[in-house]
């Protein structure tokens, strides 16, 4: 079965796990989560991005090999047993390496549309980079197939990241809207002529 990779994701998110976020960040829960939404979705478009660079995904899954963070997650049973600080050294280099210059930019717009401070922003970020990429380590069966999961999985990965964001990693604000009203257009006709012609 193809797995639904925001979904899979979003399981780790438990509300154990971010309370003891919170207890670095002082952030709303309900922020805290939807800013690692963002990130998640922002993550997973920024890898799509990269798909086609031969040595990207063994170089960012090499950077987590070895990570406190990776050997703190249990995928069998989708939990993060342990929260620390570690994210911003270990996730850094990736972030680095999946946005290049735009590292920034994005993490201060997570900050700005979702409100919550810049620091969080930053650090859910970091967070969000290392999930994803423990999550492919750990399913290399993946990598292969990557590519088109994402494409099949566009629309809605984009309907979860803010305008300015999309806009940042290069889609535009009407990509997914612009598909969604293609797929519904193709229904209508059927519908309104459908019985009468088919």
């Amino acid at each position: 079965m193809t797995p639904n990779l925001q979904i899979e994701l979003r399981r780790f998110i438990s509300s154990n796990v971010v309370s003891k976020l919170n207890k670095f960040y002082f952030e709303n829960d309900a922020l805290l989560i939807k800013a690692i939404d963002v990130s998640l979705g922002t993550i997973l478009m920024g890898m799509y991005n990269k798909i086609d660079d031969a040595t990207f995904f063994d170089e960012i899954i090499e950077k987590v090999d070895n990570s406190r963070f990776y050997s703190e997650v249990d995928f069998e049973a989708g939990r993060i047993l342990s929260v620390d600080d570690c994210y911003a050294m270990e996730g850094n280099p990736i972030l680095k390496q999946t946005f290049t210059n735009k590292k920034g930019r994005i993490s201060e717009m997570i900050s700005n549309e979702v409100g919550i401070k810049s620091e969080t922003a930053r650090e859910v970020l970091n967070f969000s980079a290392l999930l994803v990429t423990s999550y492919l380590k750990n399913n290399l069966q993946l990598l292969s197939s990557l590519k088109l999961l994402l494409e099949d999985q566009k629309r809605d990965i984009l309907n979860s990241i803010p305008p300015g964001i999309k806009i940042i990693l290069g889609f535009s604000c009407y990509e997914s809207v612009e598909e969604k009203n293609q797929a519904n257009l193709g229904r209508s006709l059927f519908t309104l002529f459908g019985h009468n012609f088919f």
